[in-house]
């Protein structure tokens, strides 16, 4: 059935859907009608039956029934993303680790990252919801503001923080989850920390290792920057 995230407060009754771009997609990609079914999320962990009473031009309403509250996990796994010189890569694994379920998104720029700020975020934004739509999803990760390498160390992540890098390690991060059962479970928080086309520099490494982080490697083949984040995210989330 399909879903969609709004920002309204869902509970039993009517609503009325405006938003232009979302009745595009009810009526013009979906062709919704007078009784049609779907299912509406505010993104929070809100979840709530939906069947259409009216679709027209301006507006849609819709009566909603069976209103439920996803239970919070206390569980949290992070994504410390470095920015990509394409647009495209960073859109690919923002998209994909909210599918997998990642709970808060940081951009950072590293020292060889070769742009310093993320643009169109009204575009990620979308692409979150849309990937949460299609995995049915209650709650929205969080996409935060861009943040520096000094700042990302500076206010560094509780719990256990994982960094990747393909040329030194202290872990295989596979075999490391692997004899830690129910990892994230027993942890509570871990960020993943992935660097740029080129990678962190030994500095960089050095300095994360001096806060306590562990150095990954995912295998023996040097992995795309895109590869790396979503090979990571899928095992911390799975293993």
């Amino acid at each position: 059935m399909q879903h969609f995230f709004i920002n309204q407060e869902l509970k039993e009754g009517k609503i009325m859907i405006t938003d232009p771009d979302l009745l595009h997609q009810m009526k013009t990609v979906m062709r919704f009608e007078a009784g049609d079914k779907c299912v509406f999320l505010d993104g929070k962990g809100a979840k709530a039956n939906g069947v259409f009473d009216v679709v027209a031009k301006k507006e849609a309403v819709i009566v909603l029934t069976e209103v439920t509250h996803s239970a919070v996990d206390g569980r949290k796994v992070n994504l410390y993303i470095a920015l990509s010189k394409k647009p495209a890569t960073l859109e690919l694994i923002v998209q994909k680790v909210t599918e997998i379920g990642v709970t808060d998104i940081f951009p950072i720029v590293t020292n060889r990252c070769q742009v310093k700020e993320m643009r169109n975020v009204p575009r990620f934004l979308s692409i979150m919801s849309e990937a949460a739509e299609q995995s049915e999803r209650c709650v929205l990760p969080v996409l935060h503001e861009v943040i520096s390498w000094k700042d990302f160390l500076k206010d560094f992540p509780k719990g256990e923080v994982l960094v990747g890098d393909a040329r030194q390690h202290d872990v295989k991060l596979g075999e490391y989850l692997r004899e830690r059962a129910d990892f994230v479970g027993v942890v509570g928080m871990v960020g993943v920390v992935i660097g740029p086309e080129g990678g962190l520099t030994d500095e960089e490494i050095s300095e994360a290792k001096s806060k306590g982080a562990k150095i990954f490697l995912l295998g023996e083949n040097v992995l795309r920057m895109e590869t790396a984040a979503i090979s990571a995210i899928s095992m911390v989330m799975f293993e």
